[in-house]
């Protein structure tokens, strides 16, 4: 038996997965690890879903859940919202292709725009990877520089440039002051990795003098608001100040990925949220309203570089067959319509509240070492007893003691990415959160 399945204890014997068991010996044989992407793992194996409404999930065995993932994020009102039913249903029957602009696309940027302190235009891809890379090339040709950074414990996606020091073993990691450059899973040149540098997390004066050092070579600063794959970490308020003012002074352009903390914090994402803004944007997960969708903007000046009617010789070649998919295009207009014009998203970040408020005074009163982060619609609880501040926190904590308390908590009716932040919807109430956090002192009473 696993350390896990032994934290579990009896409570996963409730939970009837008999169908889901079968399912997933077959998937193996078609799909490395039987699944299609590494956020579909799930120790001991993957549960097969058939429908989702609202803040509920729903498996092939007729277990019913709770829903704090959200598809990873991206289902900000909820599941099969009638608004974005509507929208998609209507872009689908319109038939349009892929590849022709849509007055929905418009609409979507300038509701966009208006919402996004920093984004004074915009263009729509389907993935926050593709959304990423777009910026480290505008930066690249905008500055005439080469070297990016981005900072240790931050996640932005697939591609090998930034596959660094996502999460590094403590062997590996070298000082604070200057993070080594780690691959994360990936056989990354040394020649590649060179071009990213690595900065500490909230550390403002070890990141003002790597930027000092670095500024000559120094394109773009890549910077969640929120560590979100290390576990719903906020950036301080007085770090991300220091960020904006040094990288302005060293002609260095400073992109807040906002994938995860985009209208999830506040309407207009970390940047309002913190009085910050930056020069590009990444946005995605809740822009898209459950579709794939992502977005990234910036400065005017910036963005005109993609346009090849006003640099025919040298414009920053973009573009995707699923780029602006109108499907996609529809179900994010009608998202942020609706958490514009109504309490939903003030509503979400006071159950946010409710729940990291919560988690903090069960471990107080269970007298477990603990910290619980988040911010806005976001939450999670690491067990260790230091403020967790950035990644190295999170990574020295009991990561395992987290992932058996998410597993644990499925017999409960409870469903979390297991081991990460949880994500909240508009669809989720008072009582979700507080079974939730009846359901989490039942498992940590018993663990």
């Amino acid at each position: 038996m696993s350390a896990t399945a032994e934290m579990l204890g009896h409570a996963t014997a409730v939970l009837a997965l008999d169908r889901s068991r079968a399912l997933d010996a077959r998937a193996a044989t078609l799909m490395p690890d039987g699944i299609g992407a590494y956020s579909q793992h799930r120790a001991p194996h993957p549960l097969y879903l058939t429908r989702a409404e609202g803040a509920r999930l729903y498996d092939v065995d007729g277990n019913g859940y709770v829903d704090f993932m959200l598809g990873a994020g991206p289902a900000i009102l909820g599941h099969r919202h009638p608004a974005v039913l509507e929208a998609v249903q209507t872009a689908l029957m319109s038939g349009l292709p892929n590849i022709a602009v849509t007055e929905t696309q418009i609409e979507l940027a300038a509701l966009v725009t208006k919402l996004v302190p920093g984004m004074e235009r915009v263009r729509f891809v389907p993935t926050g990877t593709e959304a990423v890379q777009a910026v480290i090339k505008l930066a690249r040709r905008a500055t005439g520089r080469k070297l990016i950074a981005k900072f240790e414990g931050a996640y932005h996606g697939q591609a090998e440039n930034v596959c660094v020091s996502v999460a590094v073993p403590a062997s590996a990691r070298g000082p604070i002051a200057s993070p080594n450059r780690v691959p994360y899973h990936c056989a990354l040149p040394d020649e590649l990795a060179a071009l990213t540098l690595v900065l500490p997390f909230n550390d403002l004066e070890a990141t003002r003098a790597l930027i000092e050092k670095h500024a000559n070579d120094l394109a773009l600063v890549l910077v969640e608001p929120m560590l979100g794959f290390a576990g719903a970490i906020p950036a301080e308020h007085e770090f991300l100040r220091g960020l904006r003012e040094v990288t302005a002074r060293h002609g260095v352009l400073l992109a807040f990925d906002e994938v995860i903390t985009g209208f999830r914090v506040a309407l207009g994402g970390g940047q309002a949220h913190y009085g910050v803004t930056p020069d590009l944007t990444v946005l995605g997960k809740a822009v898209g309203g459950g579709m794939p969708l992502s977005a990234f903007g910036g400065r005017a000046d910036l963005m005109d570089w993609l346009s090849a009617e006003h640099h025919p010789d040298d414009y920053v070649f973009q573009s995707g067959t699923f780029s602006a998919f109108p499907m996609s295009l529809a179900a994010g207009l009608a998202t942020l319509r609706l958490l514009e014009a109504t309490r939903a998203l003030p509503d979400m970040l006071a159950l946010g509240e409710r729940a990291r408020a919560g988690l903090r005074r069960i471990v107080a009163e269970l007298g477990i070492a603990a910290d619980v982060t988040g911010l806005g619609s976001l939450f999670h609880l690491h067990f260790t007893g230091e403020k967790v501040r950035s990644g190295r926190e999170a990574q020295d904590a009991d990561h395992a003691r987290s992932c058996a308390l998410h597993e644990a908590l499925l017999a409960h009716g409870m469903y979390f990415y297991v081991g990460r932040l949880g994500f909240l919807s508009a669809a989720h109430t008072a009582a979700d959160i507080d079974a939730m956090l009846a359901a989490t002192r039942s498992v940590l009473a018993e663990t």
